[in-house]
């Protein structure tokens, strides 16, 4: 089948169009913009030569790279929805609609805690990334009735190509890495393979739709997460570096370290998914 990609030459896009490759489908990376007429000339294709297709929509303004100033907030909720109304757009007219549409999402939809536990029959949450969140998979709701619609929650994604690794590996490799913040702060991660293969997961399978958390079955707290990173590559974890000085330098960026959420991967593991890292170790090893 053939994959259209939306935000495929991102971090988690590029892990997903070699995963597919890989499983024998064929990955098509649609650069923007994502005007409905510039969808619409990518998706004719397929229906010319008669073949099946579904879409993989990836896109989004990024959440790391800018503070989060107010015109940036609206860019990070605009640019998502605006997205997914292209695509009904594109396909509303069409004669030969996709076999399905998998959409990125966020464990930031369930709000932060220190306590709770969720799972994709969680409630969503009421700060700024849950209304994102929200915002993001209820534009996406009138494709049900075009095709299979489903969602990935992704939590904090591992990977030496991209998000937020990198920019910790070498300041532990110097020794110089610790806890930051409080440490107490749930991080619901998931290796950058399984993050593919889950996706590759939910695209071909016909019984699975709706939200899926894409993390791995053992979130940990900050402290144990830094830990784990200064033991693997055999270094100290001495340091702490305090919540204000974050907030100090990322502003309001700074909630995806600061405050995070336990959500554990329910419907992925009932409906036969196997993680390949299941425990961070294991995950970080990979990488070494």
């Amino acid at each position: 089948m053939r994959i259209y990609l939306l935000g495929g030459s991102g971090f988690v896009g590029r892990h997903v169009t070699q995963e597919l490759e890989r499983q024998g489908h064929v990955a098509d990376v649609v650069r923007r913009p994502y005007t409905p007429d510039a969808l619409r000339a990518h998706l004719a294709r397929s229906i010319e030569r008669g073949e099946p297709y579904a879409i993989c929509n990836l896109a989004g303004a990024s959440l790391n790279q800018k503070r989060w100033s107010a015109a940036y907030r609206r860019e990070i909720v605009r640019s998502r929805v605006d997205t997914v109304r292209g695509v009904i757009a594109a396909i509303d007219d069409l004669p030969a609609k996709p076999a399905a549409y998998l959409q990125a999402s966020a464990v930031g939809y369930y709000g932060s805690s220190l306590t709770e536990a969720f799972t994709e029959a969680s409630p969503p949450g009421s700060d700024f990334l849950a209304r994102v969140c929200v915002a993001w998979e209820q534009a996406a709701e009138p494709l049900r009735a075009l095709t299979r619609v489903a969602f990935l929650r992704f939590g904090m994604v591992l990977g030496r190509d991209g998000g937020a690794l990198p920019l910790m590996w070498p300041v532990f490799q110097m020794g110089l890495g610790g806890t930051l913040g409080r440490g107490n702060q749930w991080i619901s991660w998931i290796h950058a393979d399984d993050a593919a293969r889950l996706a590759a997961w939910v695209l071909a399978d016909d019984r699975l739709d709706g939200a899926f958390n894409a993390t791995a079955p053992q979130p940990v707290q900050m402290r144990d997460f830094t830990r784990t990173l200064a033991e693997v590559l055999h270094r100290p974890h001495l340091t702490r570096v305090p919540g204000a000085a974050l907030r100090l330098a990322l502003g309001q960026r700074a909630s995806l370290i600061l405050e995070g959420q336990r959500v554990l991967p329910h419907r992925a593991l009932d409906l036969g998914f196997s993680f390949a890292f299941p425990t961070l170790e294991r995950a970080i090893r990979d990488f070494l």
